[in-house]
This record gives structure tokens, sequence and C-alpha cells, in this order.
């Protein structure tokens, strides 16, 4: 549907820049709503983001364990990382990189599962989510990057969901690949 035909669209009327960073700039947009009465939105702009759900050939799912400073707490994940602005379209390609640098692992089988919008009311962060198996251990590992402290952990479906009920899986991504997991295993 063409945003112009949506009765919902909001006319964008002016836009300032706030914020530009290295991973989101963050705008102030004056919009006019469907009723005509205009109104503000604070949006951050993101290149967007590939997540990786890696299953082992002995049936566990590989996470990365490091420290979120929003969050002030450690996190167990999936791997993940965020497209660079010069990247292209190839998120196959920057699947791979992610597991290279957080796993030292490629695959010669990946599979799109889904791409979703990780919080649409502020953001048009675009999450990308592919399915690995057939891993392999790198012959060349890149190095994280210099902000970078993880470990690598495998966890059956059990113990991730566990996990889950801990609170230390605790983000959309995550939650959601246990979910996809689970229900692979249904049926």
């Amino acid at each position: 549907m063409n945003k112009e035909d949506s009765r919902y669209y909001e006319e964008v009327v002016a836009q300032k820049r706030v914020f530009g960073g290295k991973i989101i700039n963050v705008d102030v947009e004056q919009v006019v709503l469907p009723n005509g009465v205009p109104a503000i939105r604070e949006v951050v702009k993101h290149h967007g983001a590939v997540a990786i759900i890696p299953f082992t050939d002995d049936g566990k799912m590989i996470f990365v364990r490091q420290w979120r400073a929003p969050l002030d707490q450690e996190t167990l994940e999936i791997p993940a990382g965020k497209i660079d602005p010069d990247e292209g379209s190839d998120l196959e390609e920057v699947a791979l990189r992610e597991m290279n640098e957080e796993l030292g692992l490629t695959t010669d089988h990946l599979e799109k599962v889904t791409a979703f919008f990780a919080s649409p009311g502020y953001s048009n962060e675009k999450l990308t989510m592919f399915k690995a198996d057939n891993l392999k251990e790198v012959e060349f590992k890149r190095p994280l990057d210099q902000d970078e402290f993880l470990n690598v952990e495998k966890l059956t479906l059990e113990e991730a969901k566990k996990q889950v009920k801990t609170g230390v899986i605790c983000d959309s991504k995550s939650i959601y690949a246990i979910t996809y997991w689970e229900l692979l295993n249904a049926k």
C-alpha cells in the first residue's frame, strides 16, 4: 500500500537531527496526523542488523554472554551485529562476518528465517534473522570489535528456556530464536 493511501499516514512537515552517532541517529520530526492535528515524533534511525540462530550438530544453540550497558546487566544472546552503512544489501555476508567474529564459525547452510522491526514505535531498526547449521570452524578468525568482550556458550532448549526465566536471556531476538527452536521441535 502506498503510504499516501493509508488512512493512518502522518505527513512529515519538518525534521531536525538532534544526535548523529556511529550506530544511531536521532531525529525530531514534526508531523501532521490524519485528523490534521500536529504532533512530534522522536525517531531513532538505524542501519539495521542481522542475527543468527546457530544450531550445533548435537542439537544445541550457541549464545554469547556479554555485558549490556543499557540494561546494566550481563546477558546471553544469539550472535548478532549491525549492518555497516557501506556493506550494501548482502545480509548473508554480514551474518557470516558476525558468526566469524563472535563464534569463530562459518557455515555453508544459512537460511533466512524472518525480518522484523525491533521497536517500531520509535525506531526504524530492522533485524534480519538467519538459521545456521552445519557449522565449521573458520580458517582465519576475525577479531572482535575493540569494545566487545564475550564468551560463547552452547545450551540445550531446556537450558535456554531456564535462562529466559532467570532474565539472563531477555532480548527479543534471542527469545524469538528460542520460540522458533521450540516450534521446530514440535513438528
